[in-house]
């Protein structure tokens, strides 16, 4: 056993529990015997506190992790009834020569009591602390075990969403840029305009988009002007409906949830020369907040997957934890993505 690898915290929680444990069973022995003899059965626990404590962190910080941990429980089961011997041993001689003759001889025991009877009664009826103890211990760590194991899985999530933080502008301005140059070489009549349009999303989502959560009137503001584009890129080839409803000033969310989705079908109307319709509706309602995007066309069509869209999961599971939905709804001709979101 190494004192020095127990945490400051748990350190206190260990003199805390013994503490209690002293002042709660002087109390029951009291209670017992009557008031007069509070200070013989506090001494008691006092003087022998050091034996349970030594003998129960050899069994927790020693013998479990040489044998138990390792599966040898034939050896762990020696070493529990070794421990019990001579810790039983000890308690008797120093209940008997430290407590009993010094506060009150009455109580001492009788020549012989050192038999191996009165050493296992003793030794088994004193088990009930180490019970306790390992009981609290193995809780304490398994909370501790599953503290850790959150922590280091949201440290991992806020590394990914930041770096997918990082990646989202020049992302955007790549697909932007790709779709601009397949506009091009279809007919460059719209080229001049819809760089404008490029232009102007880009300004505001560069400066407004950065950060991870952002007022839902600007994310509003993005996803319009960035459908517009696409809507004004791919002229009648593109019907785009944009319905908002709610008051959007109750919330923050973080930026283009819908983007992954969009991108995905976009990316299909600029490479096959078919007609569609896409349909964007954002519904802000008390405790309750609907992002939807609808994409369909009277010809078959396939989406692939695309990873981004397994970002978007980890997004609402970090900024929206147990108070999130995302359906979708998959045929032939018809995409839907939903996220409902329960703040």
């Amino acid at each position: 056993m190494r004192i020095s690898h127990i945490t400051r915290r748990t350190y206190i929680l260990h003199v805390i529990f013994w503490l209690a444990w002293v002042i709660s069973f002087t109390f029951i022995q009291t209670l017992n015997e009557g008031v007069d003899s509070l200070f013989i059965w506090l001494m008691y626990y006092l003087i022998t506190l050091p034996v349970f404590v030594v003998h129960t962190y050899l069994i927790a910080y020693w013998l479990l992790p040489i044998t138990f941990f390792k599966n040898r429980y034939l050896w762990f089961a020696i070493g529990i009834f070794a421990l019990l011997v001579v810790f039983s041993v000890i308690e008797l001689l120093v209940s008997n020569y430290l407590v009993y003759m010094l506060f009150d001889e009455s109580r001492m025991f009788d020549s012989g009591f050192l038999n191996f009877k009165n050493i296992v009664i003793s030794g088994v009826g004193n088990h009930y602390i180490i019970l306790v103890f390992l009981a609290i211990k193995a809780g304490s760590s398994w909370y501790r075990a599953e503290n850790q194991k959150e922590e280091l899985l949201r440290s991992t999530l806020e590394t990914e969403l930041e770096i997918f933080r990082y990646q989202l502008q020049p992302k955007i301005v790549l697909v932007l840029i790709n779709e601009l140059e397949l506009l091009t070489q279809k007919g460059a009549e719209h080229a001049p305009e819809m760089i404008i349009n490029i232009s102007n999303f880009l300004n505001r989502f560069l400066f407004e988009g950065k950060e991870e959560l952002i007022p839902l009137e600007q994310d509003v503001k993005l996803l319009e002007e960035f459908m517009a584009i696409h809507n004004h890129a791919l002229d009648h080839r593109l019907t785009n409906n944009f319905i908002v409803s709610g008051n959007l000033k109750s919330y923050v969310v973080p930026p283009l949830l819908l983007l992954p989705f969009i991108n995905s079908a976009i990316k299909i109307a600029y490479e096959c020369n078919e007609n569609y319709e896409s349909t964007v509706i954002i519904k802000a309602e008390r405790k309750y907040l609907l992002f939807s995007f609808t994409f369909w066309s009277e010809n078959n069509f396939t989406i692939a997957n695309d990873e981004d869209n397994k970002i978007t999961y980890r997004r609402l599971h970090y900024n929206f934890p147990g108070k999130h939905r995302l359906v979708e709804n998959i045929d032939d001709n018809f995409r839907e993505f939903s996220i409902e979101i329960y703040p």
